[in-house]
């Protein structure tokens, strides 16, 4: 068979158009809205770092003209139409998709186990029991705090508290959901009391599991290679080589080529005729866009400057000696073009207002007063955003 050959230029409109930046609210308005693209990108990946707003209010915010923070909080917690779970790391995803995630979950709960015996926390095992009991008969959700079990041996990652670890791992189990946040305090419940978790379908065996795994996280992705790299992240991606060439030869995923590429790339058909429709499409270049350091679209560094022409390094774990540029740098987008970054500032209000204490441009054609004009325009669309009771 021929390759079926694009340019880079194609690629580019088809993933601005797939991660919906091609406009605001182009997956709707609202919680609708929001639930569509999440469902179109699989899951958004958690953060608790929040400098200008959490990973992912930096994510909705960037491609819905009415989202604030509570529209999450409503609907993960309220509404409970979105549920938190583990996939490329600790994210939010549908919550119908929870009884179909029961082989991760044992996948991550084997994890767990190694690392509690490495840290020497085995101890939290002893309180299984008697904590799922007592999620089972509250009427409140229960933080680590109520349940007063004591420290753990101290440990360089993960908690020293003794009643965090046992709900954590109740919560790669499947036993225990979070349902509300306190600032950065989890408080649980257990999932026999969370709102339609009861009889969600799961799968009959482990390769069912990991054939609708890998195919969601491609479909997710938009577009990508089969090479290692962060958009494979996660549990069963080892057998994503198999699986997918299975998928070619039953046209359920296509073969593409790049110009001025070696590595071959790879989409849903569904996904390959959108590509077919939007590569021709002119993108807006009328508004930019800032882009979240754990957005899906740019999850794989390697592949965005392939594609895109623009490296782009997260620092925000790099010593301060070692940084090129600062320690939550943003990039910046315009139309279907990495234009430049920027570093922002709070105020000494600690208000979450948006400000921007550095900016990097790619090029010096981008310095003028018209980019001027549409960054502080975007600063302050953010800020009415973020600050919005």
């Amino acid at each position: 068979m021929t390759d079926i050959i694009f340019s880079k230029q194609d690629i580019r409109r088809y993933m601005i158009h797939h991660f919906g930046l091609d406009r605001l609210d182009a997956y709707g308005e609202g919680k609708s809205g929001v639930l569509t693209y999440i469902k179109q990108v699989a899951s958004l990946q958690q953060d608790p770092i929040n400098i200008i707003g959490t990973n992912i209010d930096i994510i909705l915010a960037s491609r819905f003209s009415d989202y604030s923070p509570q529209v999450l909080t409503e609907l993960l917690y309220q509404d409970e139409l979105l549920i938190e779970g583990f996939d490329k790391e600790a994210c939010l995803f549908s919550r119908d998709e929870w009884g179909q995630f029961a082989f991760a979950r044992d996948q991550r709960v084997a994890a767990n186990l190694r690392t509690l015996s490495y840290r020497d926390q085995d101890k939290a095992l002893d309180y299984l029991e008697e904590v799922t009991n007592l999620l089972q008969n509250s009427p409140e959700p229960v933080s680590p705090q109520d349940l007063n079990l004591g420290r753990l041996a101290d440990s360089s990652w993960g908690s020293s508290n003794l009643g965090n670890t046992v709900l954590y791992h109740l919560w790669c189990q499947g036993v225990a959901v979070i349902a509300e946040r306190k600032e950065r305090r989890k408080l649980y419940k257990h999932y026999m009391q969370a709102k339609g978790l009861a009889n969600l379908p799961t799968f009959d065996s482990e390769a069912d599991f990991l054939d609708w795994f890998v195919y969601r996280r491609l479909s997710g992705l938009g577009v990508y290679w089969l090479k290692s790299g962060s958009g494979w992240l996660g549990q069963s991606m080892k057998e994503r080589k198999a699986i997918i060439e299975r998928f070619l030869e039953q046209g359920k995923v296509v073969k593409i080529q790049v110009t001025d590429m070696k590595e071959a790339l790879y989409l849903t058909q569904d996904n390959y005729q959108r590509l077919l429709v939007v590569k021709n499409q002119p993108i807006k270049a009328d508004q930019v866009r800032f882009i979240a350091p754990l957005d899906n679209f740019i999850w794989d560094r390697k592949f965005v400057q392939t594609i895109f022409d623009f490296e782009y390094v997260w620092e925000v774990y790099k010593p301060e000696k070692l940084r090129q540029y600062g320690y939550y740098v943003l990039p910046i987008l315009l139309g279907d073009n990495f234009i430049g970054r920027f570093e922002p500032d709070r105020t000494k209000t600690r208000q979450d207002t948006l400000k921007i204490k550095k900016i990097w441009f790619e090029s010096n054609i981008y310095e003028t007063p018209e980019m001027t004009d549409m960054i502080l325009t975007e600063v302050e669309r953010y800020n009415q955003l973020l600050l919005r009771k």
